[in-house]
């Protein structure tokens, strides 16, 4: 709850039962210095005890826990759990996230979120997690919170279990605890079959196999999904799935929603950094290879901060070590976006400023992380139930992936997470999850944050994955062959059909290497661009690389007397002037022993670009090579016809050339004028721009506590109307009472002026409104048996009471004046009472 959120919870706790046995943790948005009255307000509108939460106190049923201000509170399993927002700590601060994710903890207990008015997005991250625990999700009605953000927030997740106002909410939960979450086992027994076919269906289409996931998890999802569909019936629903692909692709993305964000959970990636990533750095030696594995990655953020804080670390200890980061969901839409590394400003908020601008780049509205930070970083479908682990890891990262998984298949995961990391490699989990029976293979680093350490070099891997990912299905799809006989159809995982495929093919390329090898004559092959693709047998001899490895081009890995030669061929090809010829060159290879070699060139395809060129050697001495256009016995004619195809070749280089400079000079001369008035234009808009960001740090620091304090005076305006409230009760009570007494009463101040009457007194004296504040003595009533002002003033002078009986326009009445003490806000105040009984 936040602002506005004072008459919803009034209304909440007026129809909640006190005698059910739940348990109500309210959270309030409060500034350090503001303690807040709501344990007042809501002690009004309940019997339930009302008690403010502090470290280590255990909840108990029929009870309120209030929060604390500027103090984030979580649950572990049954116990609170505080700390104190630091100047560290990122704002706004998001209390409600923090207290949903920790109630994911409490495993199958019937638990539900209850989102009031509020402005922001909080609660909406934390809500998911606890939403894919099995709790449930209840949101305000928009149209009633005086601050729709947040019901909204929660709306735009598509995750909510029921919208209603905040008096119906207390009713819709008991309906759920009682006829929901307790009978919701019943029900997917009775519609298994149907379940079951749905599950078979997403698992044909995509690959998946949703049987491991938590059942009332999945099937809250269909129904989801059935509901938006408009369907009352289960097979109905169904029978839509097998008739409209649209359909099951919408279930497909509704049952694997990815929650992650940049340094989500900050206080974790410290721990992580302190404790594993730092250590992992000043251990391993720059000749060595840094792996993490990071299970489940939605859409990236994980991978991304992981790598900035690897990045960071090898940057503070000097070294420059190799670092691989495996990023893997079984969700392919969620791999291609996390691959394009592009992400909103929105989404970036959580990352430091100076890591910001060191590792993205802006272009528009959006953030692209850099190319060296992005090669790091290997995206890949991957279901960590069925596919095979990756091996000799030094960290894992897999948060709130367990979660969504039965008992079964979150031990099979961490068994993968066993067999792949080394020995005193590092796990980190999400906060509501555990290694159940590994336990003894790892050691804690640290509890609350579920980071371990494994212990022992034990591989652990458990076999039903291996039968799982080769074998057959978990739950088979039947097919009848020729003699009616049920049979199995066996399934690949995706990641071992591509597996096994470039096995294949790394096979058929050395099939190919020695065919190469034993046939293809000694050789080059050159394209029109004048870059060597490949060479054959004794060509080798003539080839060095060493000296360029980026650059295969004629001119800088072949021998420097095969270029005259080699061009005259490549401008032939380029001019499509082209037959098979040969020429007779030597080459120089030392030692004052020139080799003669015979060159044949042959154009292998003319219609791709660029063309091909297959250069044939043949050293003195061989046989003859197959036949072609003979060589030519006229050596100098040759010679001479071939530096005249060349000269030509350069003479139009040349004048492109000529030309070429006169155009850059001109570009050159106009592009250093732009230059300096960009220099000037960038020098003012560096400034303008220090100065914008210094500005939006100011407003968005005063913007948070004109936040904090609108909420404040929200909540204070709210608890002074109700007290206003009460007083004008208590004035009309008044009123009444002192009409049955049948008595008037006029109050005077120190200086004897009307500062209030009855309508008692109104009635007999004929008083108005405007006479409040006027002289006793001007206004009030003339009686023959006393004289009122002076009475009122003996009184304040000293004496105590002052009564006197008579006769007053033919009615008897007693007049008693008495003196009245009270405290004010500027001290002690001296009145008088003015008190008339009439007889009747």
């Amino acid at each position: 709850m936040s602002a506005g959120g004072l008459t919803p919870l009034e209304d909440f706790f007026e129809n909640a039962p006190d005698d059910a046995g739940w348990c109500y943790i309210v959270i309030q948005h409060l500034s350090a210095d503001y303690w807040s009255v709501m344990n007042e307000v809501l002690a009004r509108k309940t019997r339930l005890r009302v008690l403010h939460i502090d470290d280590g106190l255990a909840i108990e049923p029929d009870t309120i826990y209030l929060n604390r201000p500027n103090t984030r509170s979580t649950l572990d399993v049954n116990i609170f759990r505080t700390s104190t927002y630091g100047a560290k700590d990122l704002v706004p601060h998001l209390p409600i996230d923090s207290l949903f994710a920790s109630l994911a903890s409490r495993g199958g207990q019937p638990t539900a979120a209850v989102i009031l008015s509020g402005s922001g997005r909080d609660g909406s991250n934390g809500a998911q997690i606890l939403h894919a625990a099995g709790g449930a999700l209840l949101v305000q009605s928009p149209q009633e919170a005086d601050f729709p953000s947040m019901p909204r927030a929660a709306l735009s997740l598509g995750i909510h279990d029921r919208i209603a106002s905040a008096g119906c909410m207390p009713g819709e939960i008991r309906g759920m605890f009682e006829a929901g979450l307790r009978s919701r086992a019943a029900e997917i027994n009775s519609e298994a079959d149907v379940t079951k076919a749905i599950l078979e269906l997403l698992e044909r289409h995509h690959n998946l196999d949703f049987s491991a996931y938590k059942e009332i998890n999945v099937q809250r999802r269909i129904d989801r999904r059935q509901t938006l569909r408009d369907i009352d019936e289960p097979r109905q629903y169904l029978e839509l799935l097998q008739n409209n692909p649209e359909a099951i692709s919408e279930l497909y993305q509704d049952l694997l929603i990815g929650v992650t964000e940049f340094y989500r959970d900050p206080e974790a990636i410290d721990l992580l950094r302190e404790t594993a990533i730092e250590p992992l750095v000043h251990k391993k030696s720059e000749d060595e290879t840094i792996r993490i594995w990071v299970a489940g990655c939605a859409s990236g953020e994980e991978a991304y901060t992981l790598g900035i804080e690897l990045s960071e670390a090898m940057e503070r200890a000097g070294k420059n070590i190799s670092f691989r980061i495996i990023a893997t969901d079984v969700h392919r839409q969620s791999i291609d976006f996390a691959s394009t590394g592009s992400y909103s400003a929105e989404a970036i908020s959580k990352i430091p400023n100076e890591l910001r601008e060191k590792y993205f780049t802006r272009t528009g509205f959006r953030y692209t992380v850099s190319p060296t930070l992005r090669q790091r970083i290997i995206f890949s479908v991957h279901d960590a139930l069925s596919d095979p682990p990756f091996l000799d890891l030094d960290l894992v990262s897999c948060r709130n992936l367990l979660i969504y998984l039965r008992d079964t298949a979150q031990a099979r995961v961490i068994s993968m997470f066993v067999f792949g990391l080394r020995k005193h490699g590092v796990l980190l989990l999400g906060p509501s999850e555990t290694l159940g029976r590994f336990d003894q293979d790892f050691e804690t680093i640290n509890a609350r944050w579920r980071l371990f350490r494994k212990a022992t070099g034990h591989r652990v891997f458990d076999k039903s994955v291996m039968t799982r990912s080769i074998g057959r299905r978990a739950q088979p799809l039947h097919a009848q062959n020729d003699d009616s006989i049920p049979v199995t159809r066996p399934k690949m995982s995706p990641v071992l059909r591509e597996f096994a495929d470039l096995r294949g093919r790394e096979a058929l390329m050395r099939a190919y290497d020695v065919l190469l090898k034993r046939y293809t004559p000694s050789s080059f092959l050159v394209t029109s661009d004048s870059e060597v693709l490949s060479w054959f047998g004794a060509a080798s001899a003539f080839v060095d690389t060493r000296s360029n490895l980026t650059d295969w081009s004629v001119e800088h890995i072949l021998h420097h007397d095969l270029h005259f030669v080699i061009n005259v061929a490549l401008e032939k090809l380029r001019s499509g002037d082209f037959d098979t010829f040969s020429r007779r060159v030597e080459i120089d290879i030392g030692e004052m022993h020139p080799q003669a070699l015979t060159l044949t060139f042959e154009p292998l395809d003319r219609a791709s670009k660029p063309a091909l060129m297959l250069i044939r050697l043949r050293l003195e001495g061989e046989s003859d090579q197959p036949a072609c256009k003979p060589i030519e016995q006229a050596g100098e004619e040759i010679s001479s016809q071939d530096a005249m195809l060349l000269a030509k070749r350069v003479h139009e280089l040349e004048r492109d050339l000529r030309l070429t400079e006169e155009t850059l000079q001109h570009v050159t001369q106009r592009l250093e004028a732009s230059g300096e008035e960009l220099q000037a234009s960038n020098e003012e808009l560096q400034a303008s721009n220090e100065e914008l960001q210094v500005s939006n740090e100011e407003l968005q620091s005063s913007n948070e506590e004109l936040h904090a304090v609108n909420e404040e005076l929200v909540m204070v305006s709210a608890e002074h109307e109700r007290k206003i409230l009460e007083l004008s009760l208590l004035n009309n009570e008044t009123e009444q009472l002192l009409e049955l007494l049948g008595t008037g009463v006029m109050v005077l101040d120190d200086s004897l002026q009307v500062k209030r009457f009855s309508r008692l007194v109104e009635r007999l004296f004929a008083l108005e409104p405007y006479d409040i504040n006027r002289k006793l003595s001007v206004i009030g009533p003339r009686f023959d048996f006393i004289d009122l002002t002076q009475a009122a003033k003996d009184v304040l002078e000293g004496q105590t009471t002052v009564s006197a009986h008579g006769t007053h326009e033919g009615r008897k009445m007693t007049i008693d004046v008495q003196r009245a003490l009270g405290k004010h806000s500027s001290g002690t105040h001296k009145g008088v009472f003015v008190i008339i009984r009439p007889e009747a």
